[in-house]
């Protein structure tokens, strides 16, 4: 009797076993597409609700929504820092060098890069140069409303970021919406 009872347990444990190695991890990256465009939804409804709209425009909460006219898409901005300029000549253009600090993540908060730790650029961090038009269209369209010094977040639909591609180097998701730290340091060559 105790063989059988043991026999059994064995017979158990190994369905137990097989049944765990066959079920998939579901992946923090399932259904990326349609979780990107949700979240970029959200953004929105915040930027279009009664709320954010009461907010004065220097509120550092406050939503913005800018349109890329070369996708056809609505980016949406956070001006933590901002500096009221006239001077057209502070605003870089498409074919202007800046240089800036910024942190890429994706909307779920994953780091994607970056050039300074810590929540704010410190002493020990260095900007990055960077020719506008070399950038996507999201952040080339809010770079171009942007004055030296100022701090804004980002927020980008994959449209208007790396689309259904990976990057460059091939280390993005696909239809990632994107988030963006970025203070514009200063404009090296306009």
């Amino acid at each position: 009797m105790s063989k059988k009872i043991c026999l059994f347990s064995f017979v158990l444990l190994a369905l137990v076993f097989a049944s765990c190695s066959e079920t998939e991890e579901v992946s923090r990256y399932d259904n990326w597409q349609a979780r990107s465009e949700a979240f970029i939804d959200s953004i929105a409804n915040v930027c279009n609700s009664a709320a954010n709209q009461a907010l004065a425009d220097d509120d550092p909460e406050k939503i913005h929504a800018l349109k890329d006219e070369t996708n056809d898409q609505w980016i949406y901005v956070k001006k933590i820092i901002s500096i009221e300029e006239e001077d057209i000549n502070k605003y870089p253009v498409y074919t202007s060098t800046i240089s800036a600090y910024y942190r890429m993540f994706y909307f779920n908060g994953d780091v994607v890069q970056q050039n300074f730790s810590g929540t704010e650029p410190g002493d020990f961090d260095s900007p990055s140069e960077f020719t506008v038009s070399g950038l996507i269209s999201g952040w080339q369209y809010s770079l171009m409303h942007m004055t030296e010094g100022e701090y804004w977040t980002l927020y980008i639909p994959y449209q208007s970021g790396y689309g259904s591609g990976t990057g460059s180097d091939g280390s993005l998701q696909p239809y990632s919406a994107l988030v963006y730290n970025v203070k514009l340091v200063k404009i090296v060559e306009r």
